[in-house]
């Protein structure tokens, strides 16, 4: 059974804990060890987390049978656009819809607050996340290369998909 909760504080150890284990596995292939540590550094520290919070970024932990099996998190950016920051299901956990799952709660939730588009970075070479949004209804509307730090970037694509009328 899949359950959804939001996030609070008290979930960041947890949150951490599930970025640590599916990032090097999804990324170290991508853009290598060191820029992993940075990124996992830079966005997952208990701080950042604390911070992403404080700035109105919604968290949501889902759990499979009771484990833990993945997150996500999203942010209003104005004029009806949510952001789609993160969206990470445990590695022992792929495979079983909780990915789709947790878009579909994520869809849902925009919906009821008005949005009317929901966007998202991913990374150009990250080929099964591009082809999961794919299937879910995602566009790419364009590039971007992100400049974040000690000569790293964040190559990206740049995907929406629109939020259309709430089906409930």
């Amino acid at each position: 059974m899949l359950e959804i909760k939001r996030a609070t504080a008290a979930d960041i150890p947890l949150i951490r804990a599930l970025s640590e284990q599916v990032w090097p596995q999804t990324y170290i292939p991508i853009i290598g060890a060191e820029q992993v540590s940075y990124m996992l550094n830079l966005f997952y520290s208990e701080d950042s987390l604390k911070q992403q919070l404080a700035e109105g970024h919604t968290f949501l932990v889902c759990s499979r049978d009771g484990m833990p099996a993945g997150f996500a998190s999203y942010s209003d950016t104005g004029g009806g656009i949510f952001k789609l920051h993160k969206l990470y299901v445990a590695t022992a956990q792929q495979g079983h819809g909780i990915g789709r799952f947790m878009l579909d709660f994520i869809l849902e939730d925009l919906k009821r607050m008005g949005g009317s588009a929901l966007r998202l970075n991913v990374n150009r070479y990250n080929h099964p996340a591009i082809a999961f949004y794919t299937k879910t209804g995602f566009t790419q509307v364009y590039d971007e290369d992100i400049d974040i730090g000690y000569g790293f970037f964040m190559n990206d694509h740049v995907l929406e998909r629109d939020l259309g009328p709430l089906d409930i």
